[in-house]
């Protein structure tokens, strides 16, 4: 019997010799829901302060087209619908000129008051199942969960600051708001003039929201880019839990 065992455990030494080396050997050790979401977080950290980097600046949202902030639509219906008219056509045309720089302005400058409360959002946001989000197929995974459990109150977190920043004059002695108000004149001259049949549709005048929620889609986007960068790129971990929980990826 013992000789039997001695030739059995000689027999199964390369075996366990390999298992052994493959098990400490191996690169990526086993990680836990908590170092999964601590890694999530991270890249998430690391995509705001993108943001602040490329969007917080002089032409950061204007010269960007994927974030660029134009008139909202019912807004723009309307300067599309008098384009035709003399003189009324060519006014609402330089008011809108006038009123896309200084919105974009407005984002720019908003924005760096707006990653801060993004940022606390992240810190203090709960991840569940972080192992299916790193994992999943989706490059933009976990700034969808951000998105979703965090963008209604983001929104309320930010709008005192868009509407404060709406109010300056950013664009010579005017400011987005003023600008606004005087495209929402034009708007009430075309309505209330009996020799314009034009059918005009109704204006919301909520600039700041409007605002708000595209300064935040910018945010948004540019968190979810520098995701994919770091999911896809291995320069772009810029940390060790960077490299530890996306290395599980490679």
């Amino acid at each position: 019997m013992k000789n039997l065992i001695l030739k059995t455990l000689q027999t199964a030494k390369p075996f366990l010799f390999l298992l052994a080396f493959l098990f400490v050997g191996c690169e990526e050790p086993f990680l836990s829901q908590a170092e999964i979401a601590k890694g999530l977080k991270s890249a998430l950290e690391v995509g705001s302060e993108f943001a602040l980097k490329t969007l917080g600046k002089e032409d950061g949202f204007l010269m960007d087209q994927a974030v660029k902030i134009g008139l909202p639509a019912d807004a723009a219906k309307f300067v599309k619908d008098v384009a035709g008219i003399p003189f009324v056509g060519n006014l609402v045309k330089e008011i809108e000129k006038e009123f896309v720089l200084a919105i974009n302005r407005a984002a720019e400058a908003s924005i760096k008051e707006v990653i801060p409360i993004v940022l606390d959002a992240i810190t203090t946001m709960t991840i569940q199942d972080a192992n299916a989000i790193l994992f999943s197929e989706n490059n933009y995974a976990a700034t969808d969960y951000l998105h979703l459990k965090t963008y209604d109150r983001l929104s309320d977190a930010c709008i005192s600051v868009i509407e404060g920043v709406l109010t300056e004059n950013l664009v010579g002695d005017a400011s987005a708001q003023s600008i606004w108000e005087k495209l929402i004149t034009q708007y009430n001259n075309v309505v209330n003039n009996p020799l314009i049949t034009l059918p005009i549709d109704p204006i919301d005048p909520d600039l700041s929201r409007y605002t708000t929620h595209k300064a935040l889609d910018g945010v948004f986007l540019k968190v979810g880019d520098t995701e994919q960068d770091i999911r896809t790129n291995v320069n772009a971990r810029v940390n060790d839990i960077l490299r530890k929980v996306f290395g599980q990826l490679d």
